[in-house]
């Protein structure tokens, strides 16, 4: 973190301007909304700018700047003229009184950065590129303005004087916090009561205090989410929203950091994760550990790689949940084969070549060996195989009898990741081609004829 993000209190304090141009009219005005009093030293001064700061409580000064016009008693200073050199000066005049200075446009002279400003007061969003690619930063202002309710500043507003009645009502803190995020949470996706509409009063909070009083919130519940294959981009808004909810997140070994750490920042996080031949935990134990922690009332996150209901086993930790009477839900995930499939651009269905795709295992239950289809292949479908990198040979036998050796074939390595990488071959070349390109766990294998139609 390069710079430390605050939000300055300026009712009743005093800013000062130096410059009285177009950028000053811009500053002057998005200060004058927080509540400050503004002083305007410039030999110009823009009609605009005059108008704009043309109440008592704001001073226009028409002179050129001296270093005598500085004083400690300003919150800060905003430099704005068109002379380099002149700036420069006031930087380290500002320097030598120790009071905090922005010479705008000019990132190496600020002492602070004026960010792109989401603002449904009192709820303030502020992105900032430390001076970087301000361009950068309005972009994602205006990505945050499209998804952000524009009523959420008054619910905010409402919310904040009903917090005493909240916490009276609702003494345990885990309660209150399970009443807010239902609240908001509803309706920051667009599906709550208040979610289109601007009448957002005392009643109707009353009303869902009500209903929430009589709900069992004390009941915990289990989210069996599908983190997708690697790429924190390919997870779904629904998934982000129960991970930044949860108490527990139990997550595997193919759960990256970066969609770890997306998680609420006080959660628990266990591993729990399973490679092959090393597991933290047993599937059992797992099942148990969802139960157990939902029967104490917290809300639990099952974070699983890929999908939950593809070679998941997220069905096996669904039944735990049934049985003991646990709440759950279920939330899909971008699985391997179709991430992997399209970052490496093969299709796997294609018009006239195939139109059905298969998902196989190259792990069986009891430590079986992969023993084949177990069925006919069909030569207009796809074969896409999971945790087989480790029995390619075995894979590859099983098909070569039944199938052309010339059948394409494609590894594709940590699929969605950066690092992903594709190794191309068929049926008779691919043991050997990995055997030199030594391609990395995770990986899935494509069989088909799909496979010509990659990108190069």
């Amino acid at each position: 973190m390069n710079t430390l993000p605050l939000f300055f209190n300026l009712q009743n304090r005093s800013v000062l301007i130096i410059g009285g141009g177009d950028v000053a009219i811009r500053k002057a005005t998005l200060i004058k909304s927080a509540g400050a009093s503004i002083t305007v030293i410039a030999k110009n001064i823009h009609d605009e700018l005059k108008v704009l700061l043309k109440d008592d409580n704001h001073t226009l000064i028409v002179k050129s700047y001296d270093k005598d016009d500085l004083n400690a008693d300003f919150a800060f200073c905003i430099v704005a003229t068109d002379d380099n050199e002149l700036n420069r000066q006031i930087y380290y005049d500002c320097k030598v009184l120790n009071l905090a200075v922005n010479v705008v446009d000019t990132p190496e002279l600020c002492d602070f950065i004026f960010p792109a400003i989401v603002d449904r007061a009192p709820i303030m969003v502020s992105i900032s590129s430390n001076g970087n690619s301000p361009v950068l930063a309005r972009l994602i202002r205006a990505k945050i303005e499209s998804v952000l309710p524009s009523n959420i500043g008054k619910l905010a507003q409402v919310a904040g004087q009903f917090r005493d009645v909240i916490k009276e009502r609702l003494p345990n803190v885990n309660a209150r916090r399970k009443f807010w995020e239902k609240i908001f949470g509803d309706n920051l996706n667009g599906i709550g009561v208040f979610s289109h509409s601007q009448n957002i009063n005392f009643d109707e909070l009353q009303n869902q205090l009500i209903n929430f009083e009589k709900s069992n919130h004390n009941q915990g519940e289990v989210y069996i989410v599908g983190a997708g294959a690697g790429s924190p981009d390919l997870l779904t808004f629904r998934a982000l929203r129960l991970m930044q909810q949860a108490d527990v997140v139990l997550y595997d070994a193919l759960v990256s950091d970066e969609i770890v750490q997306l998680c609420r920042r006080d959660s628990d996080k266990i591993f729990v994760g399973k490679k092959r031949s090393c597991h933290a935990k047993s599937q059992d134990e797992i099942n148990q550990m969802l139960v157990d922690l939902a029967k104490q009332g917290k809300r639990v996150l099952r974070l699983k790689g890929g999908d939950p209901f593809i070679f998941g086993r997220g069905g096996e930790e669904m039944q735990a949940c049934q049985m003991a009477s646990i709440p759950y839900q279920i939330v899909c995930g971008i699985t391997a084969s179709l991430a992997g499939a399209s970052g490496a651009g093969i299709p796997l269905t294609h018009r006239g070549v195939a139109t059905s795709v298969r998902f196989l295992t190259g792990c069986y239950q009891a430590d079986k060996n992969f023993n084949g289809l177990k069925s006919t292949y069909q030569a207009d479908e796809t074969l896409v195989f999971y945790m087989g990198l480790h029995a390619l040979e075995k894979v590859v036998a099983s098909l070569i009898n039944d199938l052309p050796s010339d059948m394409p074939v494609a590894i594709i390595s940590h699929a969605s990741l950066p690092n992903q990488k594709v190794l191309i071959g068929n049926l008779s070349n691919i043991v050997e081609k990995q055997a030199v390109a030594n391609l990395p766990a995770p990986a899935i294998i494509i069989v088909g004829k799909v496979v010509t139609l990659s990108q190069r």
